[in-house]
């Protein structure tokens, strides 16, 4: 395990990357060849994360699956960028490779739920980064926020993200990837 005065300096290669071996108490993403650490999630977050990925396997039709937190390419060329979103619908062929992480193009939907601190990073960095990647949709969830951005869906248009109505009251209502609906507490328990 790599300990973190020990960890390498400067942009790492995906081989870089591949080769370390990190604290798994850790959650480590690769941003532009730089390494970034956050805490592993709370027990809250874990909680809606799991609610989240039943809700969504009983909707997402045969082929589709939701799975919590697997590596998704962003960028591949130097310096890359792997992500790790909290939940990634995924079609079930990228199982048949055993691979250790997907391409942004078998992403059919990842979801951030955010945590103190990621804020910023989940609305504005990894806003812009899927929409790079050409994820189609990207919904973000913040038990902590008003109302009216509990729960936020983008779809891509173009190169960028449009963010989509998806709210009514604590009613959500989304098309993309599937048509669904479910109450925020349905999510957060309250």
């Amino acid at each position: 395990m790599t300990e973190l005065a020990h960890l390498p300096r400067g942009l790492l290669s995906l081989e870089q990357w591949d080769a370390l071996e990190l604290d798994a108490t850790r959650r480590w993403e690769l941003s532009e060849g730089t390494l970034v650490m956050s805490p592993p999630p709370e027990l809250w977050h874990q909680r809606i994360s799991k609610r989240l990925v039943r809700i969504l396997d009983d909707h997402l039709p045969d082929g589709f699956e939701a799975v919590p937190g697997i590596e998704v390419i962003t960028s591949p060329s130097f310096p890359p960028s792997v992500r790790e979103p909290d939940i990634v619908v995924v079609p079930d062929r990228v199982f048949q490779g055993r691979l250790a992480r997907i391409p942004a193009a078998d992403a059919v939907l990842v979801v951030e739920i955010v945590s103190p601190g990621s804020r910023g990073r989940d609305h504005v960095m990894k806003s812009h980064e899927y929409a790079k990647a050409r994820i189609a949709n990207y919904w973000i969830v913040d038990p902590d926020a008003p109302i009216d951005d509990r729960f936020v869906v983008y779809r891509l248009d173009g190169e960028i993200y449009r963010q989509v109505a998806a709210l009514d009251g604590d009613r959500v209502q989304v098309h993309q990837p599937t048509d669904m609906q479910f109450s925020l507490d349905a999510l957060t328990g309250h």
